[in-house]
């Protein structure tokens, strides 16, 4: 009987201490605090960041502390990778979990850097034939890998948000929709009683988004400001309406309501109302 109790102790400390300890070091890199250098870079590449509240800025800082210690940062090409770069896209990728129990990506062990627009290797499958070429990106999330990311487009989009893109928001709402261990547009959820009416919504506004790029603007329907490329699958729906969401908001609200009001659940975030200089609810 102590043989077997000495073992069930065993058992039980080899899982209790890992769970411990990763929880422990959460923690203590979160509470790291950001440089005045950071803090800079922070209000400069992520404007919304002035109009959290203090316990939302808080929450942030905690996991851009975490993203920047866990996370590394290659440079393709030539590329230097400096610390604007790193918070610019620390910051968009932690927006996403504001208000979410998360780790931060555990998945996500490396980032890799382009000057620019990149060449990519692309493989399709149709039936029994398989076709290999090569295709021009901006970005691209690897299901529990790297996330790819083309630093002169990120720059654009931070320049011209009114344009509504933002290649970080897009490839890291992709690793956000990896939780569940689909890429299928449906993220996880942290009760089962959230997302109810996310599937409706969805699917209404991926049909919808489906016909304007099959078909064009129709008289009947009203105008959007979903890009087209997010007709492509319900995964890339969720990325392109999680960048529209957060870069030209109020355009969003008022044209895909019902859209909005699900994302904004979702994210714990209100930006049309923030974006206005109203207080934050949340």
């Amino acid at each position: 009987m102590t043989v077997f109790l000495a073992i069930i102790l065993l058992a039980l400390a080899a899982w209790l201490i890992p769970f411990y300890y990763n929880r422990w070091r959460l923690n203590y890199r979160r509470a790291k605090p950001l440089s005045d250098k950071q803090l800079q870079l922070l209000g400069e590449t992520l404007p919304l960041y002035h109009s959290l509240n203090p316990q939302q800025q808080g929450e942030l800082r905690g996991n851009i502390a975490l993203f920047l210690h866990d996370k590394t940062f290659v440079g393709c090409e030539g590329l230097q990778v400096d610390e604007r770069m790193k918070v610019a896209i620390a910051a968009h990728a932690c927006l996403l979990l504001l208000g979410r129990k998360n780790a931060c990506y555990p998945s996500l062990y490396s980032l890799l850097l382009y000057p620019d627009t990149y060449v990519a290797q692309e493989t399709k499958r149709e039936g029994y034939i398989e076709t290999a070429g090569h295709s021009v990106r901006a970005g691209e999330a690897h299901y529990r890998g790297p996330v790819v990311l083309s630093w002169g487009d990120l720059e654009e989009n931070l320049q011209h948000p009114q344009k509504g893109h933002n290649v970080a928001l897009h490839e890291f709402a992709h690793k956000v929709d990896e939780e569940d261990g689909r890429f299928d547009g449906r993220p996880l959820f942290e009760r089962a009683s959230e997302g109810a009416n996310w599937a409706g919504v969805m699917n209404r506004e991926f049909a919808r988004l489906r016909r304007r790029a099959q078909f064009g603007n129709l008289a009947d329907e009203a105008p959007s400001v979903l890009d087209l490329y997010g007709a492509q699958s319900p995964a890339e729906f969720f990325a392109v309406a999680t960048e529209t969401f957060f870069t030209i908001p109020v355009a969003m609200r008022q044209l895909h309501p019902q859209l909005y009001e699900e994302l904004s659940q979702f994210y714990r975030l209100d930006p049309a109302t923030l974006m206005s200089g109203k207080p934050s609810a949340v």
